[in-house]
């Protein structure tokens, strides 16, 4: 499962970013659309998708993670090999055409197939699910880090419409593959139970302890996706991870002109993502480990109390300690996400409903994905500067520092009750 969910997660990325910005240029040249005029499609694309994702979420609980994987998988398929058929038009249609493209790469890559990976892996252990979605995660930024350099040469061997193209048969063929013959819904389907019946072999050995362990089938008492949202904790592991899609997503879109803002040339703007990956992997591991033995919410304080340090230093990139501070404040942060949107919700709110509840998770970050680089746009437009959308992008993370303590001293606790 550990393989499989890994697998399914690294296909995503002719969905992500990382897949999509190197076939910008590309685009712009084939379409005659303005860089400009494809970033406010990107935006388009980007919040529909992520308006759409809590109907994904409600579909993999109703048809399983495997039915949902594939067809995400063939709908990526289709909309890269649609898409290398582009080709000249005006502006409105141009837009159009791209918003909807985006929109399809970004709900069935970014979205569904990554979503529906994650709460496979999620359904399967339950001891150990901090510790295994981080060996994932770890595994999948690395892939994402490489697929820049990996899909340019892809690029040059007959052009990005060619790329495209071998991307889909390679989804359809290997991906879609895979997950037919690995990927499994839950445990139970399969008839065994939550971590390999390890809970069940513990409790036995254990005198005076109960033999059938708790994980090992959906509780009736799982709390369903309207429970959830009401609940403080849910807020809690969810704002920490949208600030940071939308603060990440923003400086990375921007990082060159954020770098000239502070007299900084291209190359020394981009090697900050260095030390930051070397920073994040590690602390993936570990925050893995947290969210098994101390829970999701101190992992939520972490993340949000880094995101304050990164979003108050990036500004200042030019100074020695501000740069450290804004590499570890960014590893560490980024080090957290894969604990809070992949072990956070089945630890608090069970497995029962799990696609529902992640995917309403995995639309705020989309939406937020989607907001940032518009917001410092603005930022840079108005002020001649990208500091004010910092410091704005430090509330937020402040009062998601709050929710987590909020919520790991009164577990339980409802808005609004």
């Amino acid at each position: 499962m550990l393989v499989a969910g890994t697998i399914g997660a690294i296909a995503s990325i002719p969905g992500q970013t990382a897949g999509v910005s190197v076939f910008t240029d590309h685009l712009t040249d084939a379409t005659g659309l303005t860089r400009l005029q494809l970033a406010i499609a990107y935006l388009i694309g980007t919040g529909t998708s992520g308006a759409l994702l809590g109907i994904g979420g409600r579909a993999i609980d109703r048809y399983g993670s495997r039915a949902v994987a594939l067809s995400a998988t063939v709908g990526l398929a289709c909309t890269v090999t649609a898409l290398s058929f582009i080709g000249p038009m005006n502006t409105v249609l141009g837009m159009a055409v791209m918003s909807v493209g985006f929109g399809c790469l970004r709900f069935t890559g970014q979205g569904i197939l990554t979503l529906a990976s994650r709460t496979m892996l999620a359904q399967w252990f339950d001891r150990r699910r901090g510790l295994v979605t981080s060996l994932s995660s770890a595994i999948v930024s690395f892939s994402f880090a490489a697929a820049p350099a990996l899909l340019l040469l892809l690029i040059d061997i007959d052009g990005f419409r060619t790329a495209w193209r071998l991307i889909a048969g390679f989804l359809v063929v290997v991906v879609g593959t895979t997950i037919v013959v690995l990927y499994r819904d839950r445990p139970e389907s399969s008839g065994l139970i939550v971590d390999g019946g390890l809970a069940a072999e513990i409790s036995d050995r254990l005198p005076g302890t109960d033999s059938t362990p708790a994980a090992s089938s959906p509780s009736t008492h799982d709390a369903t996706r309207a429970e959830a949202i009401r609940d403080l904790r849910f807020w809690a592991v969810t704002l920490p991870v949208v600030v940071l899609s939308s603060t990440a997503t923003a400086i990375t879109f921007h990082i060159v002109d954020v770098g000239a803002e502070q007299g900084l040339d291209e190359d020394s703007i981009v090697r900050i993502f260095v030390p930051i990956a070397l920073v994040s992997i590690p602390f993936t591991l570990i925050t893995g480990w947290l969210v098994d033995t101390i829970g999701p919410m101190a992992v939520a304080a972490l993340a949000s109390a880094a995101q304050v340090v990164m979003v108050l230093s990036v500004g200042w990139l030019d100074q020695p300690v501000t740069l450290v501070a804004a590499v570890i404040g960014w590893g560490v942060a980024q080090g957290c996400f894969s604990s809070l949107t992949s072990a956070a919700i089945p630890r608090v709110f069970g497995r029962t409903h799990l696609g529902a509840i992640s995917g309403i998770q995995m639309s705020a970050m989309v939406i937020g994905s989607a907001i940032g680089p518009a917001l410092f746009a603005a930022s840079r437009s108005l002020t001649d500067s990208y500091r004010p959308a910092l410091w704005l992008s430090a509330v937020p993370a402040a009062a998601a520092f709050l929710l987590a303590l909020r919520g790991r001293t009164t577990p339980g606790s409802r808005v609004g009750v």
